[in-house]
């Protein structure tokens, strides 16, 4: 696994680390929504300038900045990145098929090759967390250096099912990390998450 390696670009497996491998899709098959409600559970209006996105490869849907646009990662097809113009703030979402059943144990062995791939890489914590009732949902944070660019990073791995388990790595500057922005970013994102379970869904 390795969320993320020295160029920056790579993501994190997430969805409690059952393969180890980086995350990208191809960004042809998500749609948009104009601001509004958002579907899942969610229920409530969107913040201004935000779009409810559908992504139908990797099984979910999100609200995030209308703005942001899904970038590739060369050589994986479970993830994808969302930015404005490929720098920060970012979202990356990953899927797995086969999630491990304690994504705090799943996450604490990522971080090593986490930290050997990222630039001054500094470990901040991994903690369970509960999220929508998930059976094993943990956060795991910290900063490293990213296109010269000091980063905090919030990597939230969740299992939804046996067949649906998920990460949201929400990347901002860290010195804007408690800016209104990026607190929007990711209290929007974790709150508009709905995974797409039905097998209509599937491509």
């Amino acid at each position: 696994m390795q969320p993320g390696g020295e160029n920056g670009d790579n993501g994190s497996t997430g969805s409690t680390g059952a393969n180890g491998t980086t995350g990208s899709t191809n960004g042809q098959n998500g749609t948009t929504t104009p601001s509004g409600k958002p579907g899942g559970d969610a229920g409530q209006q969107l913040p201004a300038g935000y779009a409810l996105v559908t992504n139908g490869p990797l099984h979910f849907s999100m609200a995030m900045p209308a703005s942001f646009k899904q970038r590739s990662i060369p050589g994986y097809s479970l993830g994808a990145i969302f930015s404005e113009s490929g720098g920060f703030p970012r979202v990356q979402v990953d899927y797995n098929g086969s999630p491990k059943d304690d994504a705090a144990s799943a996450w604490e062995l990522a971080r090593y090759g986490v930290a050997a791939t990222s630039q001054d890489y500094k470990h901040i914590g991994i903690r369970s967390v509960a999220y929508k009732g998930y059976p094993t949902v943990a956060d795991w944070e910290f900063e490293r250096t990213q296109k010269g660019i000091r980063v905090h990073v919030l990597n939230r791995g969740f299992k939804v099912d046996a067949t649906h388990g998920y990460s949201i790595m929400v990347s901002c500057a860290a010195d804007e990390w408690n800016d209104a922005e990026c607190r929007t970013l990711r209290e929007t994102a974790f709150a508009t998450f709905s995974p797409r379970t039905d097998p209509r869904h599937v491509s």
